[in-house]
């Protein structure tokens, strides 16, 4: 059984990663088209994902090197994966589409990084879009795991007593 609070640390990292993902890709318009730093964020950003993905996945990878069959997908966790899907796209378009017209607007009212400005704050707003839904989530499986360990509790004193 995971602690509470990792489940609360897993929803806030997955859920800034949201933020990142969206936010670091507006972020590296302010380095050179085709430049390695460029390059560089695009990569950090990949392996950043690919990373989450995999420790998303170790019970599961855990379950079949032990030989046992792989849980079925958890409908609940689907669609906290699609919520999280639409709100990173939208702020994705979102962000695609004002790009142009505010980063010239910001630069001429004197901001010197102004995607680097807009990319802060679409992170910010793509991480507080599907922190909600991730909270929601670790409180269910808080729950859950308070429930199995109840249920573990129960049937331990049952076969305590049927062994006595």
């Amino acid at each position: 059984m995971a602690a509470p609070t990792s489940h609360r640390v897993t929803a806030v990292a997955t859920a800034a990663l949201d933020g990142l993902v969206v936010g670091g890709a507006e972020a590296a318009l302010e380095l050179p088209p085709r430049s390695w730093a460029r390059a560089r964020l695009y990569l950090a950003i990949s392996a950043a994902v690919a990373a989450e993905t995999v420790l998303r996945e170790v019970p599961a990878l855990r379950r079949v090197l032990r030989g046992l069959p792989a849980l079925p997908d958890d409908p609940r966790d689907r669609a906290a994966r699609l919520h999280q899907a639409l709100v990173t796209t939208g702020w994705g378009l979102v962000v695609t589409v004002v790009d142009g017209p505010l980063a010239r607007s910001l630069r001429r009212r004197g901001v010197t990084h102004p995607h680097l400005l807009l990319g802060v704050a679409v992170g910010a707003a793509t991480a507080a879009s599907t922190l909600p839904v991730w909270w929601r989530r670790a409180t269910a499986r808080i729950e859950e795991e308070r429930v199995t360990a109840g249920l573990d509790d129960e049937l331990a004193e049952l076969l305590e007593q049927m062994t006595d």
